[in-house]
């Protein structure tokens, strides 16, 4: 166990295969984010236009009716799939970040530099306005110094690092896809 309380890889280098997802899966932790929200009202439009209730309710009609929905939306099919990859990704995210708040000595501070850098809907404009924003969480501490803010975010990506490459292959393996459709395009304007 390290001083953190958390194992962590020593090599931070470009070596570290991990240390770069980590960082690269919250870079486009916010876009992925946006992008389901709007792929999620679109198909509830289109859903909507089509058979003129919400998908809830007509997903409960039909399980109650005993009816195969594989026929009827095949056309929405693809736009499911997505979301739902997206929606994994997320989760896995969430779930990690949620893990590391909860249980690590130090994980209400990373939880708040991830959430302000890379969580929250609104994106700051800069190191300052991240800092601004962590001030009132932290009332004993004047001034988070721009050094300190980046020494947290680094050892709260180690943290979120160790929960998530700690599962399964599978979930590496969705992690990796999802980053790599973000980069040919596919989960991009």
């Amino acid at each position: 166990m390290g001083k953190s309380g958390v194992i962590s890889k020593e090599d931070k280098g470009e070596d570290n295969e991990y240390y770069h997802d980590i960082i690269s899966l919250f870079k486009i932790y916010r876009s992925v984010n946006w992008k389901m929200q709007i792929k999620i009202n679109q198909v509830k439009q289109s859903f909507h236009a089509e058979y003129g209730t919400n998908v809830d309710e007509f997903l409960d009609s039909i399980y109650q009716a005993g009816m195969d929905i594989n026929l009827d939306m095949e056309n929405m099919k693809e736009r499911i799939e997505a979301i739902n990859q997206a929606n994994k990704y997320l989760k896995l995210i969430d779930e990690a970040v949620a893990l590391m708040r909860k249980y690590h000595p130090q994980g209400e501070r990373y939880y708040w530099v991830l959430y302000y850098t890379y969580m929250s809907a609104y994106r700051a404009e800069n190191v300052d306005e991240i800092l601004d924003k962590l001030e009132p969480h932290f009332p004993r501490i004047p001034r988070i110094h721009r050094a300190t803010y980046f020494r947290w975010r680094e050892r709260a990506f180690e943290a979120v690092g160790n929960i998530l490459w700690g599962y399964e292959p599978q979930n590496q393996k969705l992690l990796a896809q999802v980053r790599d459709a973000y980069e040919h395009g596919e989960l991009k304007d």
